[in-house]
């Protein structure tokens, strides 16, 4: 870890609350940037690709994004920044990405898993989208199971259905402070 600038990598499926934990993670320090996968590729003004249905370019975009994710991560980490990323994505593609742009620093890697009704009670309530709740509702369901058999080494998983969001915050500090012990 670069003393108090770690960089987190959050995932976990649609509505799992890495948005929020992000916020409230980062809080925690002085300086502190949320990076947002998703954000980022919303910046293509002219011919952004969608997740439906996925092409090879909606994959090239997504490479992009999670590349330019890392690329800013190091620049602000090395400027002082705690820095959390915020994507969901399959896990093995994830793990590729940190290791290759991310080579060299320690990243903190946590998948949030709340259980499927707790997901989909989240998603059906949560107002920080621009669009419906049902859009995700398949994809939560898949995203949900899909998760739960291909998390790879170094992820620390935590079933945040029943935790708040402080108690999840401390939960990520502890396992940093033990990292960099």
């Amino acid at each position: 870890m670069n003393g108090d600038s770690p960089i987190f990598w959050i995932s976990g499926p649609p509505a799992a609350g890495k948005t929020t934990l992000c916020e409230a993670l980062l809080a925690e320090f002085q300086l502190g940037i949320h990076l947002a996968v998703d954000d980022l590729r919303n910046w293509v003004t002219s011919g952004l690709s969608d997740s439906v249905p996925w092409t090879d370019e909606t994959e090239r975009q997504f490479q992009i994004a999670e590349a330019a994710s890392c690329d800013v991560a190091k620049r602000y980490q090395d400027a002082g920044f705690a820095v959390a990323i915020d994507h969901c994505r399959n896990m093995p593609t994830l793990e590729r990405a940190i290791s290759t742009h991310l080579a060299g620093r320690e990243v903190i890697k946590v998948c949030l898993m709340p259980d499927l009704d707790t997901n989909l009670d989240r998603n059906a309530t949560r107002t920080n989208k621009s669009f419906g709740a049902d859009l995700l509702i398949d994809t939560i369901r898949w995203t949900n199971a899909n998760y739960r058999k291909e998390t790879p080494v170094g992820w620390t998983v935590i079933d945040n259905s029943s935790m708040t969001v402080a108690e999840t915050v401390r939960l990520i500090l502890n396992l940093a402070k033990s990292r960099s012990a």
